[in-house]
């Protein structure tokens, strides 16, 4: 059999029990056609801790090898500075051409007949080759400012981003879509929330325009909208196990978005098939999957400007990173300048107690989000410590996040290797043993005292299937 290329889907997040029900029950067709011809495991993250089932650490430790407790990167941001080893490095290190298409918190690279797209809340990664900066742009944008509508993006921008899509990719699938959402917005504004999906289709587009002209020996492609709608909706899908207590006269619209979610990933996998037949073996991972949010019901508040803000308690950062929700991270030139930012965060007082809460974060670096989680009236004030007759207006400066978060991460993924051959795998494999397994299928050994310290295993035997070379 001829060497077939991988391609990684990370489908983040889904649940393989929810797959299970809409693929037993017609609904999600090439979801059950891959399955079918699949080994298909279950893998479990590398902690249990809940604290570190976060998406950005375990993908890392899918990617590299290494478990949280051994890479120890927490934060959104800190995988591109941590400097290990992950398997597009190690591939390209041994003359393979690669794609990174989105793939989470995964520092960046260079190298002719390789293509490289940071992950959607990263800004401090240049996209390779340089003509992605166009897409990248309007993307962060949109994600990264997401719970508000978005930031401003000039019209040069914008016809930045259309010139580059409609010369690397353009599918009528996506302009469709588009067409049939804002026709949909149209008629009814609370349907805005599907646009989320629309994100996955241009990104295939461009993953697709890539892949076919440099085919890469090793690619991947990483989409979250339907653990979005998860985090969001979750109380929709399964009401009865939340006593009715999320339940609000909006939420009418949004009673399908989890299945919406799925079927129009279902759909993208139908499009990937195409892949196969220019010869490229697919392989389905969700990193972590999803269950109902014990916190189900807590409020989540951001700044309206957090720039302004910032600037009004005196803290100017060298570098400000929205990291996914409520949170952000500081980056300053010394570490007495983030301890200085992180004394002044504290004087703004809500109730008399700290506004904001300060989390572990790397040297020189201030990792903040307002820990506050209770509805707040609209008349409520904030202070600033030590000047009482200094205040001002909540919600002059803080908007509510609109989405309940009623979905939390659970330990459990699917993994599935398209190999042509069905079984279902019933013991759990690791996370950690998915870089062994892809090192192994390439030939590639890790650098000896790397290997040693990772705690995978391959699993490369079971899938009887040729390596690659």
């Amino acid at each position: 059999m001829d060497a077939r290329p991988i391609i990684l889907l990370e489908f983040n997040e889904l649940c393989s029990d929810l797959l299970a029900e809409w693929m037993d029950e017609g609904l999600l067709p090439n979801f059950r056609s891959f399955h079918r011809a699949s080994r298909a495991f279950t893998a479990h993250a590398d902690v249990t801790d809940p604290e570190f089932l976060e998406p950005w650490i375990q993908w890392y430790s899918l990617h590299t090898g290494f478990s949280y407790h051994q890479h120890g990167v927490y934060n959104l941001t800190d995988g591109p500075r941590r400097g290990l080893k992950d398997v597009w490095r190690l591939l390209l290190e041994k003359g393979y051409r690669v794609g990174n298409c989105a793939g989470m918190n995964a520092p960046g690279f260079r190298a002719p007949g390789s293509f490289y797209l940071p992950d959607p809340w990263c800004n401090s990664q240049a996209p390779y080759p340089a003509e992605l900066q166009a897409y990248q742009r309007v993307v962060l944008n949109k994600v990264q400012e997401n719970s508000n509508g978005g930031g401003a993006l000039d019209r040069k921008e914008y016809l930045d981003f259309m010139g580059f899509w409609t010369t690397h990719g353009l599918s009528a699938h996506s302009v469709s879509a588009i067409v049939q959402q804002l026709l949909r917005e149209s008629v009814d504004r609370q349907q805005s929330w599907r646009r989320a999906v629309l994100l996955d289709k241009v990104q295939f587009d461009i993953f697709s325009h890539y892949w076919r002209r440099l085919r890469p020996d090793f690619s991947s492609f990483f989409i979250n909208s339907t653990a979005h709608f998860q985090h969001a909706y979750f109380h929709l899908l399964q009401p009865e196990r939340f006593e009715g207590m999320l339940q609000s006269p909006e939420d009418s619209a949004h009673s399908d978005a989890v299945l919406f979610g799925y079927q129009e990933m279902d759909k993208l996998l139908g499009r990937f098939f195409e892949f196969e037949k220019q010869g490229a073996m697919l392989v389905l991972t969700t990193g972590l999957s999803q269950g109902p949010n014990p916190r189900a019901g807590f409020n989540y508040y951001r700044p309206r400007d957090v720039d302004a803000l910032l600037r009004e308690l005196g803290i100017g950062p060298d570098r400000l990173l929205p990291v996914m929700a409520h949170q952000y991270s500081a980056e300053f030139s010394d570490q007495e300048k983030a301890d200085h930012a992180g004394e002044r965060l504290r004087t703004l007082l809500y109730r008399g107690k700290p506004l904001f809460d300060l989390y572990d974060a790397r040297p020189k670096t201030l990792f903040f989000g307002i820990g506050l989680h209770e509805e707040v009236k609209p008349e409520a004030k904030v202070h600033f410590s030590g000047n009482a007759a200094c205040s001002a207006r909540f919600c002059d400066l803080f908007y509510l996040i609109p989405h309940t978060k009623s979905g939390s991460h659970r330990p459990e993924s699917t993994l599935w290797f398209k190999t042509g051959n069905f079984e279902a795998c019933t013991d759990s494999v690791s996370i950690l043993d998915v870089l062994p397994t892809l090192l192994d299928y390439y030939g590639v050994e890790a650098p000896e005292e790397e290997a040693m310290r990772r705690r995978g295993a391959s699993i490369l035997p079971r899938l009887e299937i040729a390596r690659y070379h």
